[in-house]
């Protein structure tokens, strides 16, 4: 977890994984992890916190939308596996 600097004169803060084993899921784990995170943000003057959940990943996108919170259309993923790199920007 690592605070970054945001469009403006803000920060953000980004979550790169946030994961609850199976047998914790449904006991506040979760929701703990996250009230934390968003205290950690508050008190380090974050203005956001921005993370990602796999489309394919029901599980995530349920809590999240339990939690209040709907994913921002504004933003896409992009990945690029090692394999492609010197595809991409040939010399």
């Amino acid at each position: 977890m690592r605070a970054r600097p945001a469009a403006g004169p803000s920060r953000s803060l980004f979550l790169k994984e946030l994961y609850v084993r199976d047998g914790h899921r449904g006991t506040g784990v979760g929701r703990a992890l996250m009230r934390a995170l968003f205290d950690i943000a508050a008190k380090t003057g974050c203005r956001r916190v921005e993370w990602n959940a796999d489309t394919d990943n029901p599980v995530a996108q349920r809590f999240y939308r339990q939690l209040g919170v709907a994913p921002h259309e504004g933003k896409l993923l992009y990945r690029v596996t090692a394999d492609r790199f010197a595809d991409l920007l040939p010399e």
